[in-house]
């Protein structure tokens, strides 16, 4: 039988040609490029990270990385911008039905997934990973933080919050932070007792906490605001002196 000759240019056992690049829209190639860096970004350190690799991955040239975003510490920033604003808006809408311990759980659950999908992220922005403390890194994370202060207010239903109680939401923050890295870096923590950590942490702050400081810094006596009573009044409505409402101290 007489054998076909292979078409031209192909040698027997050669893998096949490699696809040429598919001509996209500016800002679906842009697009593709962050999903691809967004990724490797997630999986790797940054300092494994290449934009020679996300090149790779994207199937582009590497110069155009450079072209939409600059260096490789640019395109990390825009990926870190994408991320805390994305995490920033996992806050469920205020929902008169749940009570305050069911809205604080949700709120630390939603926190929780986010930082378990994007922990080598978050820790890199957090740590500043590979160029040191970065300005416009930490003025990212700082807005995020601004941002999800407010989130959490508007989610507690706290309708006239004072500069005190923002402070210790950003001090709750930090507590995140840690408490999240012992649990995804350190692994002395499981999810489960993060989750209980910072539900009682948060549900504390703002009932307890809080208000004490207000008093203290407005002397002795002083009654609580508004924002205060109300959230008081949902933590203790039971008449208990101390401690978290009954049903808040149930494992998720």
């Amino acid at each position: 039988m007489e054998r076909r000759a292979a078409p031209r240019g192909e040698a027997a056992g050669a893998a096949p040609p490699r696809p040429r690049h598919q001509r996209l829209p500016r800002d679906e190639r842009r697009d593709q490029i962050l999903d691809v860096a967004r990724r490797m970004f997630t999986e790797l350190p940054y300092a494994e990270v290449s934009t020679a690799a996300i090149a790779r991955e994207a199937g582009v040239q590497r110069g155009l990385i450079h072209y939409y975003f600059g260096t490789k510490r640019e395109l990390f920033l825009k990926v870190v911008q994408g991320l805390t604003a994305t995490a920033a808006v996992q806050a469920p809408p205020p929902d008169d039905r749940m009570t305050l311990p069911e809205t604080v759980e949700l709120c630390v659950n939603l926190f929780l997934d986010t930082a378990e999908r994007n922990a080598t992220t978050w820790f890199a922005a957090l740590d500043a990973e590979g160029f040191g403390q970065d300005p416009e890194l930490l003025v990212i994370v700082n807005r995020f933080r601004d941002r999800t202060v407010e989130h959490m207010l508007a989610v507690l239903r706290v309708p006239a919050p004072t500069g005190t109680l923002r402070a210790v939401l950003r001090v709750y923050s930090g507590l995140a932070d840690a408490a999240t890295r012992q649990w995804l870096q350190e692994r002395t923590l499981d999810r489960a007792q993060v989750q209980t950590l910072l539900t009682r942490s948060l549900l504390s702050m703002v009932t307890d906490i809080a208000p004490a400081l207000e008093a203290r810094g407005g002397g002795p006596g002083r009654p609580l605001e508004a924002g205060d009573r109300l959230l008081h009044a949902a933590a203790y409505g039971n008449g208990e002196p101390d401690g978290l409402p009954a049903n808040a101290g149930s494992e998720p």
